[in-house]
This record gives structure tokens, sequence and C-alpha cells, in this order.
């Protein structure tokens, strides 16, 4: 009889702690890298992790501020650029990073040495 109790005692502290996790954001850790922020000086807190961001936002510090922000890096890989010609069309930078670009579309090479918004592959 002890031992069913230790039993029942462990299972109802692990399922405790699993929903402690859970309701934290604890390992929520989502693809992508924080942009560049300056240090702010109000101290705003809007989250304590990237489980406390909707959809793909990340939680990203800057001095005392946590705020949920679109990540730089964007899932997918840049398309491979292998033209035996030269690119027609626009050949200046479009962006910077990944964050400046729409939807899921990501900033790379374009082929002339400069950078566009491009469709990943997965």
């Amino acid at each position: 009889m002890t031992t069913c109790r230790y039993a029942l005692l462990a299972a109802l502290f692990l399922g405790l702690l699993l929903s402690v996790a859970a309701a934290t954001g604890a390992g929520a850790g989502k693809a992508g890298v924080c942009p560049e922020l300056k240090e702010e000086l109000n101290c705003t807190q809007e989250c304590g992790s990237d489980g406390e961001c909707a959809d793909n936002l990340k939680c990203c510090r800057a001095g005392c501020a946590a705020v949920c922000l679109l990540p730089n890096e964007k899932p997918g890989s840049c398309p491979k650029v292998d033209l035996p010609l030269t690119p027609l069309g626009l050949c200046r930078d479009q962006c910077q990073v990944d964050s400046e670009c729409p939807d899921q579309m990501k900033c790379c090479l374009n082929g002339c040495g400069k950078v566009s918004c491009v469709t990943p592959v997965f």
C-alpha cells in the first residue's frame, strides 16, 4: 500500500511540474534570431519566453525590455543561384535580413552580387 501511495504522489508531482512548464512557456523556443535592438529605457516586459509570443514571433530582449518581434531568420534555405547569363532586372539590394521580407520569403543572394526577397527552399 505504501508503494502505491508513493507512486501516486510521484505521478501527481510530475503532472504538476509539466503543467507549470507548459504555462510558463518553458522549452518553447522558436526558430530564428532576434533582430538587433537598441536598449529600451521603459523596460517593457511583454513576454518571458518565445512560448508567450503569438505565431512565429520571438521574445527578444534589449536591456531590461522583453518584447515579441518577428525574427530575422525565417525557416527554409536560400535557393541555389546558378545562372550562366547575367540576370535581367534590378541589380540592387532589396533587403538586409529575412524580417524585411514579406510572409515566408527570405533575403537571399540574387545572382548579381546583391540580395532580394525570394521564396525559400524547404
